[in-house]
């Protein structure tokens, strides 16, 4: 890798990927909502621009953006705000498909490279103390869209995979993490981990993902849940 853009950069998972990177010795940029904002129209394209600039080229992309909806009203779908809804889709899905359209043409035209997105393990299973239907669904969506991004990239060289941790010690999960209650749950839902997931731990496996001891994979949805869904 010559280069890697981190979009997230200041959240848990993404500033995590961004310390791992750098311990690998790997150049790095990372772009968040003050910088250059994914979510919103030319916001990818501009961020993926600059990285390359400043990096000189790019061929790893990560996109660990995510916000929780429970403040907008997310919850069970009869309980579900449309402000919610609609804000938790934005930036946890649409915005995936922004920078997956604006990154996979620029790493082609530079020989390839690898883009790795951070879903969740609530995008394939459920449990009442995690039922956020916005939430879920938006990271849900993101399975088709990473399969056919990989369907697609192949022509340009560019691998496209999926990550789906489980609840993670990260400053957005910490409602769940500081509850006795739920950490109590966690034990039993994500045995593996024996409760809330290191980021670091999880960053080893998406910068696993963009080196290149992955390339054969693409079009691939991990679970690094902490054995969330063994279940």
């Amino acid at each position: 890798m010559t280069g890697v853009l981190v979009a997230g950069s200041s959240g848990g998972i993404g500033g995590a990927v961004i310390d791992e990177l750098a311990r690998r010795g790997i150049p790095t940029l990372g772009v968040d909502r003050d910088t250059f904002d994914v979510t919103l129209p030319g916001g990818a394209e501009a961020a993926v621009a600059h990285a390359t600039e400043i990096l000189g080229g790019v061929t790893g992309v990560v996109h660990a953006i995510g916000m929780s909806g429970r403040r907008l009203g997310d919850g069970p779908v009869t309980e579900c705000t449309d402000e919610a809804w609609a804000e938790v889709h934005r930036v946890n899905h649409e915005s995936v498909f922004r920078l997956l359209r604006a990154a996979i043409p620029v790493l082609g035209s530079t020989g390839g490279g690898a883009v790795t997105v951070v879903g969740s393990a609530l995008a394939h299973t459920l449990d009442d103390d995690f039922l956020t239907v916005a939430y879920a669904s938006a990271k849900g969506a993101l399975v088709p869209l990473v399969r056919s991004s990989a369907f697609v990239g192949r022509r340009f060289g560019v691998r496209v995979n999926l990550v789906s941790p489980g609840v993670v010690d990260t400053p957005m999960a910490r409602r769940a993490v500081e509850s006795p209650e739920v950490s109590e749950q966690l034990r039993h839902l994500q045995p593996v981990s024996g409760g809330a997931q290191a980021a670091d731990s999880v960053a080893k496996v998406v910068c696993w993902t963009l080196s290149d001891e992955a390339l054969d994979l693409s079009g691939a949805v991990i679970p690094a849940d902490g054995g969330w869904t063994l279940r």
